[in-house]
């Protein structure tokens, strides 16, 4: 192989050059006792440059060595030398620290596991506060440290408390990193065009939906270990960190979820849930609950609550609430809705 007797161009081309030199004076320096670098050079047709830069290669890579007889002499080495002279060495270093690095961990370990007694010890089990800023760094907490699973029981979009509103977004963050999400609304939910909106991301998000015909509260949990539920009439929250009380709101919800119905989100309206939800109100209605009471049960307003049971009983000729209850009793539909909530 012969190379122009040129300077080494500039760039990932000269550099690939050079490199091919390096490799061709490598294999004519094999089996000389010793050589000189700008004689092999010479004769390969390269600039004296070409030869420094393969020697510095060499040396780099343990493959030449002065010679014995002439310490301004080189000769030749094989890579199998010159592995055990560079490689081993670093193998090794590399090893000791994989031990270090194991000892480290397993000191740590005993570490951590201390910090996490004294601070289960430590820490209150329930929080209640009314303080929004509290409410949401203890959201954001909660939210940001979920690996498993987030449940929800809540109301409708438009009904939502603050702390709900809150924690949408950080719920939808949850279930983006893998957490998988139950969801439940109340049938009503599937009226509410904000609701539908939000569900449009839970969905594609991994979470799963149903609507029940009555939700009892709302609270959410995170990983069994954390939940959020009312305290008070006056906007307060209790932060239960208290995994008994978790695990007890996660059966509630896996009971109630049993028996819910899956929100199709290509589903128009109630999709089939209009008479359930009927049966409910009237039930309500029969017990002699009042507006507001049957309202947040079924998750809708007061209002809305008016317009249904007028619509019940116009539906059933009544003149009055308590006749539409006496009348859905003798028709069997207060039954129907005791044995749906059974």
């Amino acid at each position: 192989m012969h190379f122009v007797a040129q300077a080494p161009q500039q760039g990932a081309q000269g550099a690939s050059e050079l490199d091919e030199f390096a490799v061709v004076f490598y294999e004519r320096a094999i089996g000389a006792d010793e050589f000189d670098p700008l004689r092999i050079a010479e004769e390969l047709g390269a600039p004296p440059r070409y030869a420094e830069h393969a020697v510095g290669v060499l040396r780099e890579l343990r493959l030449v060595k002065p010679a014995e007889s002439r310490a301004d002499r080189l000769v030749a080495v094989s890579p199998e030398a010159a592995q055990m002279e560079l490689l081993v060495p670093l193998e090794r270093e590399i090893l000791d620290s994989r031990h270090r690095l194991a000892g480290f961990k397993g000191q740590l370990s005993a570490f951590a596991a201390a910090f996490e007694r004294q601070s289960r010890t430590r820490a209150e089990p329930v929080v209640i506060t009314g303080d929004q800023d509290e409410i949401e760094l203890r959201l954001l907490e909660a939210a940001q440290s979920c690996t498993t699973e987030v449940l929800v029981m809540q109301p409708c979009v438009a009904r939502e408390t603050r702390e709900l509103r809150l924690a949408r977004p950080l719920v939808l963050e949850a279930l983006r990193r893998g957490a998988h999400g139950r969801i439940l609304y109340p049938h009503t939910a599937r009226g509410d065009s904000g609701t539908r909106a939000h569900l449009g991301e839970l969905l594609p998000a991994g979470g799963q939906v149903r609507t029940t015909k009555e939700v009892s509260d709302r609270f959410l949990v995170f990983d069994r270990k954390t939940a959020f539920i009312p305290s008070g009439e006056d906007g307060e929250i209790a932060v239960v960190y208290e995994s008994t009380v978790a695990a007890f709101l996660a059966g509630l919800h896996a009971r109630i979820w049993e028996s819910a119905v899956d929100f199709d989100s290509g589903a128009a309206g109630y999709a089939g849930t209009m008479e359930e939800l009927k049966a409910t109100l009237l039930s309500l209605l029969a017990s002699g609950a009042k507006d507001e009471v049957i309202a947040r049960r079924v998750g809708m307003s007061e209002r809305t609550l008016r317009r249904h049971v007028a619509t019940i009983m116009q539906d059933l000729s009544a003149s009055s609430r308590f006749q539409a209850g006496v009348l859905a009793a003798r028709t069997g539909l207060v039954d129907l809705a005791l044995r749906s909530a059974a």
